[in-house]
């Protein structure tokens, strides 16, 4: 056996082997003493990248640049509707919507005392300074009834009952006739007249009490008086995610001001931009955590198991380049990062690295061995190459099967994750081995000796025919429960477990929670409905008001309808002859009496309301971005319907649907939305697993051969997959649209690893070749499995449910996998060690 080698090597050292037989001695020669085909490769490729280190790395180095400019300007989406295809019809309601409605923001803020006076202080005071409030952010603070009661009080004679306003003509008829000196009553009631002036008195009273509110408008206020509410309306659309930061800052600073002088008073608020910007925030801050975590806990295991600082930099900045330049290809294709993306990085991070792991691994072990420069490089990638490429095209595979689906919550988590392992795969074997290069001849690169992690594993119980036959049990065991777990309704049905859970949210919530109670339901759970023709909308929102005719409130579907026509008088044209009668009665009685009821007579000037008569401040939510009124209808959601349960809200959408309200009707809401991303997603998930099941076992049959070899890396793949689903199922895991991504990757994991166990096999000789196997490389595969891990873990600090259970559910993957590869897979290659015949490549002993 050759001597150990030197700490570094010398630059004089790499160029005089440059041209030396580089792998004369490597294990992966025939007995003839010729390079095969894949070493010989290697060679070439090895000096290749030697020769063009610098042009390599300063390659790389513009592409990462240009990467982190590309990448930096990903937004990360939280809106449930990136994850659906556009071609839902769910997701082109709703951008037809949007390109309709102004779908202005709005804040709710509470303000909170168990004294009534000292409430309202505070009330004023806040409302004062939200007025002082810069224009371009506000349009609109509704601190009371004012605008909506000065304008009944305006119209008020078209706003009196028709039977009212019918009784007072009735009356007044009468006054007329009793005016003439020839009337005569017949067979009157003597206390006819007294009624007469009560009919009249009590429209009088009708009238003095719009004008009284008109005059001292009503605030919003609970029927406890402890709460109080301020809305406040942005002047920009809710989509403008930057104007509405600065909105809520400086609400905020309103708020604060008003706590420090009134601090018994509670101040909070809510509204959906508190909600979107807390839920982007969470997202963007797990991002980091969970990359900082899992860089952190990767770099402490690479040089504790290394013990090489130099070699370790390099193995990450191959791994930087690759995780960068996915992310800058995500901005030019994709575009942008969804709630299943968006934690992608650590995923890239944690399974991208596996390659270079491999590699390195091999690289050390060959240096530890005698070999230098590019021998030791060339023999690493000769004998990795064929394994780690595929680990890299199977995981692709097994990420990419994603894509083949419509919900774009899958395909754009498959085009980047596959999209990713292909260039770490790539970065690994071009980048990396020109860092190693370049560090190794300046003798940067020190070699110690191996942790003896592989020879632990390789003294596991060694007892083949026991571990293949329990594996083949397990293997029917765990496919029934598997079968039990997704026939027994395995899908998340509660929405509250895919938010993001913080304390903004949680302030949010429960401010949103006071309002409904006091102030009714009707406030939150609203969506949109658009018809072509302003005539339409009536008949759209009768439609809908039979769905709940005759059943109680608690099982409504829907707790209020509105239109722009329920602000207009009903049945104005039959009051407007009327109250013409009215006023000619009243212009022909004696002017005694006339002047007792002129406050009754409605002005010359009188006309029919239109559209354009309601004021701005109540017509701005049926007002469409081009100005053009009475096409919107607003609906929300009743008592009936809950709307963190999928089931009810499909339901829901069914419901509405079944009205065939028409082609031309357009229909946006949450409901809507998450009703066709559950469909997708049930429609697109067996499609997806089935194109990973296919796609990995055609790589692996491709690439590893159509023997034994194959076999043992497809058995430990369903070994891991099984398990990991029957584990799932005992721990009482439920199937999201984020955690079930977790799926597919376990798939590709599970061959992964296996195939890294077997391929180091296929070049070894003789009986035991499974457990040698493992002793060689095993702890580079438990590395792999460790860095994999923590990229996972790191996602438990999400503050996303959905994304936690998806690290979860992946750990679980990562656990079974790596247990079939290092236990199962040796166990099957040493059960009946194949004829030297079956070898792709005829190992030969090193003398």
């Amino acid at each position: 056996m050759p001597a150990a080698a030197p700490s570094g090597t010398t630059a004089s050292h790499y160029r005089c082997k440059a041209n030396l037989p580089a792998l004369g001695m490597h294990p992966d020669m025939d007995k003839a003493g010729s390079p095969n085909a894949l070493s010989a490769y290697a060679a070439r490729w090895a000096r290749w990248v030697d020769a063009h280190r610098r042009a390599i790395l300063i390659g790389a180095l513009f592409a990462s640049i240009a990467s982190v400019v590309l990448a930096s300007q990903l937004p990360v989406q939280g809106d449930f509707s990136y994850l659906l295809p556009p071609s839902e019809l769910s997701v082109q309601h709703l951008h037809a919507l949007e390109k309709r409605t102004r779908a202005l923001s709005t804040f709710m803020i509470g303000v909170e005392s168990d004294d009534p006076a000292l409430r309202e202080q505070a009330a004023k005071a806040l409302d004062q300074r939200i007025e002082q409030l810069d224009k371009t952010l506000v349009a609109n603070v509704s601190y009371d009834d004012r605008v909506a009661h000065q304008y009944a009080w305006d119209n008020r004679f078209l706003f009196a009952p028709l039977p009212d306003l019918e009784t007072a003509r009735a009356v007044l008829e009468k006054k007329r006739a009793e005016a003439n000196p020839l009337y005569a009553p017949l067979d009157e009631d003597p206390g006819a007249s007294t009624g007469d002036e009560k009919r009249l008195a009590d429209l009088r009273e009708k009238l003095a009490k719009l004008k009284k509110e008109a005059e001292s408008p009503s605030i919003h206020v609970s029927g406890d008086g402890r709460l109080q509410m301020i809305l406040v309306r942005s002047a920009f659309s809710s989509d403008d995610i930057g104007r509405g930061r600065q909105l809520l800052h400086a609400l905020e600073q309103a708020n604060d001001a008003v706590r420090s002088r009134f601090r018994t008073v509670t101040v909070g608020m809510t509204g959906d931009v508190i909600t979107t910007q807390a839920e982007q925030g969470a997202l963007l801050n797990g991002m980091l955590i969970s990359t900082l975590i899992t860089v952190g806990l990767v770099l402490f295991a690479l040089l504790a198991f290394y013990r090489s600082g130099a070699s370790v930099l390099a193995l990450l900045g191959s791994l930087g380049v690759g995780v960068l330049v996915t992310f800058g290809y995500t901005k030019l294709t994709v575009g942008h990062l969804n709630l299943a993306s968006a934690f992608l990085s650590s995923i890239v991070i944690g399974n991208g690295i596996n390659f270079g792991i491999i590699l390195l691994a091999r690289y050390l072990e060959e240096r530890r061995a005698g070999r230098q420069g590019t021998d030791a490089i060339a023999v690493a990638m000769a004998g990795t190459g064929h394994g780690t490429l595929a680990a890299a095209l199977t995981a692709a595979v097994a990420y990419g099967s994603l894509a083949v689906t419509d919900f774009r919550g899958f395909r754009d988590f498959g085009i980047i994750g596959g999209v990713g392992m292909v260039l770490c795969w790539i970065s690994a074997y071009t980048v990396f081995p020109a860092l190693l290069a370049s560090l190794d001849r300046r003798g940067l690169i020190r070699v110690k000796p191996e942790l003896p992690v592989g020879k632990v594993i390789g003294k596991l119980p060694n007892r083949p025919r026991v571990i293949a036959g329990l594996a083949m049990v397990l293997l029917v065991v765990l496919a029934l429960a598997t079968l039990r777990f997704l026939t027994s309704d395995p899908f998340e049905h509660n929405l509250d477990n895919l938010r993001s859970h913080n304390s903004e949210i949680a302030a949010s919530s429960k401010w949103m929670s006071k309002f409904d109670k006091a102030f009714g339901s009707g406030i939150s759970g609203g969506f949109a409905i658009a018809v072509s023709r302003v005539e339409d909308a009536k008949a759209v929102a009768e439609k809908l008001r039979k769905l709940d005719e005759g059943k109680p409130e608690r099982e409504r579907l829907l707790s209020h309808i509105a239109t722009l026509d329920d602000l207009l008088p009903e049945g104005q044209p039959q009051k407007l002859k009327v109250l013409a009668d009215i006023r000619a009665l009243i212009d022909k009685l004696p002017e005694g009496e006339r002047k007792k009821l002129q406050d009754l007579r409605p002005p010359e000037s009188l006309r029919a309301l239109g559209y354009d008569d309601i004021p701005e401040e109540l017509a701005w939510p049926f007002t469409e971005r081009d100005g053009t009124r009475g096409r919107l209808i607003l609906a929300n959601t009743g008592l009936g319907t809950n709307l963190w349960d999928t089931r009810d809200l499909e339901r829901f959408a069914s419901k509405v649907r079944s009205l065939g309200l028409g082609p031309d009707v357009l229909v946006g809401g949450s409901a809507f939305v998450f009703t066709d991303m559950l469909r997708a997603m049930e429609r697109d998930g067996p499609r997806a697993t089935l194109a990973a099941v296919l796609g990995s076992a055609l790589a692996v049959l491709l690439l590893v051969g159509r023997k034994r070899y194959a076999a043992v890396t497809l058995i430990c793949g369903a070994l891991g997959t099984l398990a990991m689903l029957a584990c799932g199922w005992l721990v009482g895991l439920k199937v999201n649209f984020l955690d079930f991504v977790a799926l597919p990757i376990t798939i590709g994991i599970g061959i992964d690893y296996a195939v890294n166990i077997v391929a180091r096999a296929r070049q070894m000789e003789g009986p035991g070749m499974g457990r040698r196997s493992v002793t060689a490389t095993g702890g580079a595969v438990l590395l792999c499995s460790y860095t994999t891990i923590v990229g996972y873990a790191s996602l438990l600090f999400s503050q996303n449910r959905g994304i936690h259970t998806f690290g979860l559910s992946a750990m679980l993957g990562e656990l079974t996998c790596i247990s079939a590869a290092l236990v199962v897979a040796p166990a099957l290659l040493d059960v009946g060690s194949p004829h030297s015949s079956e070898l792709p490549v005829q190992p030969v002993t090193e003398e």
